[in-house]
């Protein structure tokens, strides 16, 4: 598994980070993602075989929220 951080901007609401998270598990080959609002990290670990770091990054963008920076681990 492959782990990565998103930067983004501070979230103000829970629906949001909610949002985030749901369009993000939608993707085939996600194990785990975590929003942090207050901090504006998403944090997700997902199999590099079935989805790109591109496409995690396509799906927070759907959402409204830009990504500013990206850190794999």
């Amino acid at each position: 598994m492959t782990k990565v951080l998103f930067q983004i901007d501070p979230l103000d609401c829970a629906g949001c980070a909610q949002k985030i998270e749901n369009q993000v598990n939608e993707l085939n080959g996600i194990e785990s993602v975590k929003v942090f609002p207050q901090h504006g990290k998403i944090r997700a670990s997902f199999d590099n075989k079935k989805v790109t770091i591109h496409q995690l990054e396509e799906a927070i963008r759907l959402t409204g929220h830009p990504v500013y920076s990206t850190v794999t681990a």
